[in-house]
């Protein structure tokens, strides 16, 4: 689990580790009763090196808000045996956060995560076997949402021979939409959409709803799916990957080479910056989070990347990528019941659920 630091200025000179929630500049926390000398004394806490002032907030949404960033199987650990107070955390200037590196969202690290997976061969070999998948539900003249944007290689290699298919691209990043109107193939995309970190808006209604590697792991899974049933067809497909908790070969490595703590953070679901392809926080997440969205139903779920290292490992990808047969293994191998389970990524199909 990850938490922020606290400090408070004297008379208390006390640093607090705290549970938190990032949203637009403004954290959110939820402390115990006992740590409510932040309110009671006026104090301005300090969040690497940036002043903030604290307001009492609500309690339920700020405990909803949590429990849709880090899941309910964290709750034993904060919201039980003591009473807990709520509050938000305002910057006293108009100095945007940009240390924290919490930030769920990416909303400022998309392009450059964009720029790095071009030169990952792991990352766009899984990238191929994903827009095959998508190949397999794609029809002439089908309309596409991609929700996360990139370097339009899935969707431009899934067009190809369909005529009359188009795509919008979405994003919450400015810096990710610009990144994919200069990098993505001519034709990839139709149009280009800047949507809020709530994830919220109706912006179409689409025969397909395609989002991997990305979205899908730095931000709310029930927020995403949100986004997708508002703006699926009613015969419409969610198709994604979401980074799984349970990748066997991560865990193994992880054990081998003494990496406890980054195996722990990965079957707690919560994986910190640097321990992983992202430049931000990811959630780790298996089957039975994504099946139990009560938003949408599942239709159907694959692996990816089964015997290739996660990104911790890059040395002995170097060696494996290079040969075409276990390109091809993994791609079968993820594929097949029970390893798919077990494979760095899960690739799901999701439809609008019923009744």
């Amino acid at each position: 689990m990850r938490e922020i630091k606290i400090v408070l200025p004297p008379p208390d000179l006390t640093e607090i580790s705290a549970n938190f929630t990032l949203d637009r500049g403004r954290v959110s926390v939820i402390l115990t009763e006992s740590r409510r000398r932040i309110l009671r004394r006026r104090a301005e806490p300090i969040i690497d090196g940036i002043t903030y002032r604290a307001a009492r907030c609500d309690l339920g949404e700020t405990t909803e808000a949590f429990l849709g960033k880090y899941g309910r199987e964290h709750m034993d650990r904060y919201f039980t045996g003591r009473k807990r107070i709520a509050y938000m955390l305002t910057p006293v200037t108009e100095k945007p956060i940009t240390t924290i590196g919490e930030n769920t969202h990416a909303e400022s690290h998309s392009s450059r995560y964009a720029e790095r997976i071009q030169e990952d061969q792991v990352q766009m070999h899984l990238r191929t076997v994903a827009s095959d998948c998508l190949r397999k539900f794609m029809t002439d003249e089908v309309s596409i949402l991609e929700v996360g944007c990139s370097n339009g290689y899935e969707i431009s290699l899934a067009k190809m021979g369909f005529s009359g298919t188009s795509c919008v691209c979405a994003d919450v990043s400015p810096e990710a939409l610009e990144f994919a109107k200069g990098n993505s193939p001519a034709g990839t995309y139709e149009g280009f959409i800047e949507v809020s970190g709530n994830w919220d808006e109706t912006i179409g209604s689409f025969d397909i709803i395609y989002s991997t590697f990305g979205a899908t792991d730095t931000s709310s899974f029930h927020k995403i799916a949100s986004f997708a049933r508002n703006n699926l067809n009613r015969n419409g497909l969610f198709i994604g990957t979401a980074l799984n908790r349970f990748a066997v070969w991560d865990l193994v490595l992880s054990a081998i080479t003494g990496k406890r703590g980054y195996a722990g953070n990965r079957l707690s679901g919560i994986i910190p910056t640097g321990d992983s392809r992202y430049p931000v926080t990811v959630l780790a997440r298996n089957v039975r989070e994504i099946s139990s969205n009560g938003i949408l139903h599942p239709e159907s779920f694959r692996g990816l990347s089964m015997l290739f290292a996660p990104y911790n490992y890059r040395r002995i990808n170097r060696i494996l990528i290079k040969i075409p047969f276990m390109r091809k293994l993994d791609e079968i191998l993820s594929g097949i019941f029970p390893l798919s389970m077990l494979s760095e990524y899960i690739l799901f199909v999701l439809s609008p659920a019923t009744g």
